[in-house]
């Protein structure tokens, strides 16, 4: 059962478990890092999320609050995971990956539910990559909004 029933148009990704290397993956994105990436946020998994990222990567974020920075993949990693640890409840809703010129662009959307509220959140990232690693990341969230009526 779903808490969060897909709505007309809407799909949902499937999440798996890979049996040789015990990492999630996301069904259905084209781009490995960032299946690994939405992965480790889906598995709210500081240290796979901090894995996509180079030691020393740069990470912008605009939230609703005002603008975040961090600096290495530690730091990326904690920060991202923060936003979604006090979640009981976390379904990746879409994603998507494709190339704008020479950045990856990377965005998801979960529906979940903190302190008994349920949320819908999208996040874009646009990165630049080296090595199958993200080498500098600016990130776009919408919040943490209620999710629609209806």
């Amino acid at each position: 059962m779903q808490l969060f029933p897909a709505r007309d148009g809407e799909r949902r990704l499937g999440l798996g478990v890979d049996s040789a290397t015990g990492r999630p993956y996301v069904h259905g994105v084209r781009s490995p890092l960032a299946e690994q990436l939405v992965a480790g946020i889906a598995a709210r998994d500081q240290t796979a999320i901090a894995a996509c990222f180079a030691p020393d990567a740069p990470l912008r974020a605009l939230t609703p609050p005002g603008l975040r920075e961090r600096n290495g993949a530690s730091a990326a990693g904690a920060m991202i995971a923060a936003w979604f640890g006090d979640s009981t409840v976390l379904e990746l809703v879409e994603t998507e990956a494709d190339e704008v010129g020479d950045r990856l662009h990377i965005w998801y959307r979960f529906a979940g539910v903190e302190d008994g509220e349920a949320y819908i959140v999208e996040q874009h990232l646009f990165c630049t990559c080296w090595n199958e690693r993200i080498e500098r990341a600016d990130l776009l969230c919408s919040g943490f909004r209620p999710p629609a009526r209806g």
